[in-house]
């Protein structure tokens, strides 16, 4: 990170002003601009609503000087429009509502590209585009995992998908064939033709064009998953697990791939691995994840837990699953409720499992499919807690808030690594576009006067808000636990839902919402760097361990749509480790990971931070924080801070 200090500077302002979980802001655009005019028709002749101001940057966040071309296509439209950037701008006017693709092209730069969504009744909106050199040596890694989708296979994939999700399969062939003419070596064609042959029962060709997918991205976590399901067809579970196994090594969070690992542990008599992924799934998947609860009980049966077993039927019955896995939760439930002998804890020696075993493995959980692109809304499934558990939630919330001063003092000492996957996705989850970025991240909360706190975040040594991808800047997201502090608590509906699991400790799971009359002081949205704040009014859960009460997971979502914004959905997950300091022995949690999904201004965009390699700034030693979900970090580079560094200090 070198020397800091002179980079670094106190710079007062209020929570409300700056320290925002999720703050969503454009970079602003040359005012200045000359301006060139093209105009564009939208398909079936709407009426012009709109004009777009496409504003190109350099890779440093300032205005790009040269010759850039700029082509506007609608999706749904052969016809296009192309202007030239004169002062770094581009202006099309008279444009219908609908979808766009802009591509940026200029010498000695990487084509750029990006998708906007004009709707009715606006009358001007922006979009920023940054060109990156072709041999670049930025911190701003080179694009990686899926190519750029072409409109024209965007549209041809998105119809094939559309037509797959509702059993179409003539019209799914039709529009894949296309998909295929236009881009045959493309993972994404490649995976949904796989799965279109598994619909079509043709199962060999669905493997060859799933291996044909790992063959051009080896991390593709949907086509591991569907390799995985295949191999559980044919009874090759190790096979299963393997290819499970790199699915959780590409996304330790796929609800779907734990789901798929229960079954598989069940088939091959792990019961306890069986649990605790099954579990997991249903920690992460929520009321999508239903199914892994017939694995659950199973294994739960094959140890003799039937009580528990019951309880996860009843509540596998209720989440409404298909009707042949309904019958086999049914005649589980019958069989448990006559009375069985005592028997061993083993498949061999319990008849209930043994009956029910050679079904598993047909059943529809087991067929892959196209997920969300954004996590389930925390108010739509209540993870499992302990029946018949008092939870004191006032001695919860305030230790959680004695540990949130704690928070605020570790961030005032400390600096980490955080790395930056930002992806645009379509509305099937699929990448249309992936960047990666890293920065020497510096935050600090301090308290001026009561109930007024000082926020400073650097990345890179600057506070300039240019080093996000495609000009949206996510701040704030460490300070997510500050919904505890005594100054913002009262903000909320706090209730205790219960003592639940997280990982491998007890968890109590506390769900909080905004208040009506209280406008939210933690998260607001700004449309440009100076522009007027909107608050934000959020709900959420937060897992705080059952004896320390340290906060060590929050899920937050929007408590409705912002149309007025274009905000119209955003979910965070948020997790918080122990960090230990050896030399100075001591121990601090500190943020992990945040995964932060939005859909704003037309754009469906996911992005996960990390953090690793945190350092006390009086130290100068490489730390490490506990792996974030069970994935282990591989950045292994070193960062030193001089001893003498105390920057946020007077």
């Amino acid at each position: 990170m070198g020397n800091i200090g002179p980079t670094l500077r106190r710079i007062p302002m209020s929570l409300w002003t700056f320290l925002i979980l999720s703050l969503l802001f454009p970079a602003q655009g040359s005012k200045a601009a000359q301006r060139t005019a093209a105009q564009a028709q939208s398909a079936g002749g709407q009426v012009a609503v709109t004009r777009l101001i496409v504003t190109v940057r350099d890779e440093g966040g300032g205005t790009f000087s040269g010759l850039a071309t700029v082509t506007l296509q609608h999706l749904d439209s052969p016809v296009f429009s192309t202007g030239t950037t004169m002062g770094g701008q581009t202006i099309f006017d008279g444009l219908g509502p609908g979808e766009y693709t802009i591509v940026v092209s200029a010498p000695g730069y990487l084509t750029a590209s990006e998708r906007v969504n004009l709707t009715h009744g606006s009358e001007s909106e922006q979009a920023y585009i940054a060109l990156k050199r072709e041999s670049s040596s930025s911190t701003v890694s080179a694009p990686q995992g899926p190519p750029a989708l072409s409109p024209k296979l965007q549209k041809e994939l998105g119809k094939a998908t559309a037509a797959l999700q509702a059993n179409r399969l003539e019209e799914a062939q039709r529009h894949l064939d296309e998909a295929y003419r236009l881009a045959p070596g493309n993972p994404e064609v490649n995976y949904i033709r796989g799965l279109l042959a598994d619909r079509q029962g043709k199962l060999a060709a669905a493997q060859a064009s799933w291996e044909k997918t790992l063959s051009l991205d080896p991390k593709h976590g949907l086509t591991l998953q569907a390799l995985a399901t295949i191999m559980a067809r044919k009874g090759d579970y190790p096979a299963a697990k393997g290819y499970l196994d790199r699915a959780l090594q590409v996304d330790a969070n796929s609800w779907r791939a734990h789901e798929l690992l229960a079954i598989v542990c069940f088939r091959q008599s792990d019961f306890t691995e069986a649990v605790n992924h099954a579990e997991r799934s249903l920690e992460l998947g929520k009321n999508l994840a239903n199914g892994a609860r017939l694995p659950l009980a199973e294994s739960l049966i094959a140890q003799n837990q039937t009580a528990p077993a019951t309880e996860v039927l009843h509540a596998f019955l209720d989440g409404g699953p298909p009707k042949e896995q309904a019958a086999i939760a049914s005649k589980l439930l019958q069989k448990l409720s006559v009375p069985e002998p005592p028997q061993a804890a083993s498949p061999e020696s319990n008849p209930i499992a043994v009956a029910e075993t050679a079904e598993l493995p047909e059943l529809p959980l087991l067929k892959p499919e196209l997920p969300k692109w954004i996590p389930a809304n925390v108010d739509e499934f209540l993870p499992a807690v302990e029946p018949g558990i008092a939870c004191p939630l006032q001695e919860i919330l305030d230790g959680a808030a004695d540990h949130v001063r704690e928070f605020m003092k570790s961030v005032d000492r400390i600096t980490a690594t955080e790395h930056l996957n930002h992806q645009v996705v379509n509305e099937w989850g699929l990448a249309t576009r992936e960047e990666k970025r890293s920065f020497n991240y510096v935050v600090s909360i301090s308290e001026l006067s009561p109930g007024y706190l000082s926020v400073e975040e650097y990345r890179n040594g600057t506070t300039d808000l240019s080093v996000f991808p495609d000009a949206i800047a996510t701040t704030g997201l460490p300070a997510a636990v500050l919904v505890f502090h005594p100054y913002y608590r009262d903000d909320y509906d706090m209730r205790c839902e219960g003592l639940g699991q997280w990982k491998d400790s007890r968890a109590w799971q506390i769900h909080f919402s905004q208040k009506p009359k209280k406008p939210s002081r933690l998260r607001g949205y700004r449309a440009a760097v100076n522009s007027p704040l909107t608050p934000i009014a959020f709900k959420g859960r937060a897992w705080i361990q059952e004896n320390t009460h340290q906060v060590v997971r929050m899920e937050t979502d929007l408590q409705s749509a912002m149309p007025e914004i274009k905000l119209l959905a955003e979910h965070m997950d948020i997790e918080f480790g122990p960090v230990t300091f050896r030399s100075q022995k001591e121990n601090m949690w500190l943020p992990a990971s945040a995964d932060i999904y939005f859909d704003l201004r037309g754009r469906r965009i996911r992005r996960r931070n990390t953090f690793t390699n945190y350092l006390l700034f009086t130290v100068n030693e490489k730390q490490s924080i506990s792996a974030p979900k069970e994935s282990k970090s591989t950045d292994e580079s070193r960062t030193s801070v001089p001893g003498s560094v105390r920057p946020l200090e007077n």
